[in-house]
């Protein structure tokens, strides 16, 4: 099972239900949750991955507070982390600095490179970031055929190859967003779609389906 924290902001329910729409469309089947008390208990923990597993999910996104970060990188086995803000990135640095570098190096980090620079990673770093934006830095970013918005739908483009969290390649490519089903804000569908394409959903495929 993929587990995935999502850092929670004003956008967070509007990335969550763009994601929802992503994997949904395609059959993948996904559970959301908030970090909370029980799961620093590791049986209580345990116990809630073993009834996921019995009805098959296979994605868990987890909101987590700014203030309970710290804690959850500690004690769940996140494999991916959204975070689409500044201050609350800040923060998480300033406070976890001396362990960040460890706990990251075993998950992909999604970031908004608007906001959260990559010039301020080491090489060795980005190999676990995936940016998302309008930057020129911006992995997963706005189609370059022009005006992003056009006829009800969004314009985007994976700039650059990828490998997705199970391994496989993913080919730059340009797709299309339907804005009848999701979020209107850019970033907030970026974000969706920078964790969709790294969970391996085939955005031109889904596009088939809107």
């Amino acid at each position: 099972m993929h587990i995935s924290g999502i850092l929670e902001n004003d956008r967070t329910q509007e990335v969550i239900d763009t994601i929802k729409y992503f994997l949904n469309a395609v059959n993948k089947k996904v559970s959301f949750s908030e970090y909370a008390h029980r799961f620093k208990n590791k049986q209580l923990w345990n116990d809630y991955l073993s009834a996921l597993i019995q009805i098959e999910t296979e994605i868990l996104v987890i909101r987590i507070k700014p203030r309970d970060v710290g804690k959850a990188l500690r004690t769940l086995p996140l494999n991916t982390l959204i975070v689409n803000d500044y201050t609350d990135w800040k923060a998480i640095y300033s406070k976890n600095k001396r362990d960040l570098r460890h706990l990251f190096s075993k998950m992909v980090l999604i970031l908004n490179s608007d906001i959260i620079k990559p010039s301020n990673f080491t090489d060795e770093e980005k190999g676990r970031l995936l940016f998302y934006g309008f930057s020129s830095d911006s992995i997963i970013t706005t189609s370059s055929t022009g005006e992003p918005f056009e006829n009800g739908k969004f314009l985007c483009c994976i700039r650059e190859g990828l490998i997705s969290t199970n391994g496989n390649i993913i080919e730059p490519q340009e797709f299309v967003v339907n804005l009848r089903n999701t979020s209107d804000d850019p970033y907030s569908i970026l974000a969706a779609a920078s964790f969709a394409v790294m969970n391996d959903i085939d955005m031109n495929k889904l596009n088939l389906l809107q």
